[in-house]
């Protein structure tokens, strides 16, 4: 056992000072590699290959994911503004339908012959989207029942019920109205009521026996009532059909005002209001 420990203690020391002379001699700057250092590198190069593609393609890994989360943040965010740009798209639109038809109602009330007030449609029958609207103006404004509701377009309705501040229209096409109207060519009196069988229409009917009417007629007001300023236009008859017995006859007439997007009105007053 001594003499086994004497020999291993020998081979540490001739290791240590192989050890030493290695790293002397690779300290120092040499023209070519020792034998053993040209096979150490030959020995790794393989493993040194081996770990430099690993490492490749690791960090091509990460970077790769990264650039992924990268994009997904800016897609995200190029999602977000384009909803946001859509949003102020519409807004823009609506403001500039706004600004037409407030313009158009302006021209259309500085060279009217009528004492107008304009008021703003704030509410519509849910249950009915044709029969009534909802008015920002009322008694305080000098608003009465039976006042006339027109556009530039032409006829609206009749005022039906007021409060201090609002007030409710009853439009012209709901089957509870009637206008006195006139054909325009002719000047023949005619019944125009709103069509219960063909909501958003006016049915037709002629109160003298030789009134003629054909399609494309157009029909105004005909001032008889004091409701309706006259002149005012109605619509134009698209059909004119027999009426029972082939006495008489009844036609069917498009309004001109749109009633589904009404936003801006104005109520007629009498000489002696306002």
């Amino acid at each position: 056992m001594q003499h086994w420990g004497r020999w291993r203690k020998l081979g540490i020391a001739l290791a240590v000072l192989v050890l030493v002379g290695l790293i002397y001699n690779t300290s120092q700057p040499r023209e070519r590699l020792s034998f053993i250092e040209r096979g150490l590198r030959d020995l790794l190069s393989p493993l040194q290959s081996g770990v430099a593609r690993v490492t490749q393609a690791v960090g091509g890994l990460v970077s790769s994911l990264r650039e992924l989360r990268t994009l997904k943040q800016r897609n995200a965010y190029l999602e977000d503004k384009l909803v946001e740009l859509q949003a102020q798209v519409y807004q823009l639109s609506e403001l500039q339908r706004e600004n037409e038809l407030l313009r158009e109602a302006l021209d259309f009330k500085n060279t009217s012959t009528h004492q107008l007030l304009a008021a703003e449609v704030i509410g519509r029958n849910p249950m009915n989207w044709l029969s009534t609207v909802t008015i920002n103006k009322g008694q305080r404004h000098g608003v009465e029942k039976g006042m006339a509701v027109i556009t530039s377009q032409g006829v609206v309705g009749i005022v039906e019920e007021v409060t201090s501040f609002t007030s409710t229209v009853l439009l012209a096409i709901d089957p509870r109205s009637a206008i006195g109207g006139m054909v325009t060519d002719s000047g023949d009196p005619v019944l125009i009521e709103g069509d219960a069988d063909k909501p958003g229409f006016y049915v037709l009917t002629p109160l003298d026996r030789d009134t003629v009417v054909e399609p494309g007629d157009v029909i105004l007001t005909s001032g008889l009532s004091r409701m309706y300023p006259k002149g005012i236009p109605i619509g134009e008859v698209v059909e004119v059909a027999p009426a029972n017995y082939n006495l008489s006859f009844v036609a069917e007439v498009r309004p001109f005002v749109d009633f589904t997007h009404l936003t801006y009105v104005f109520i007629v007053f009498h000489n002696e209001n306002m």
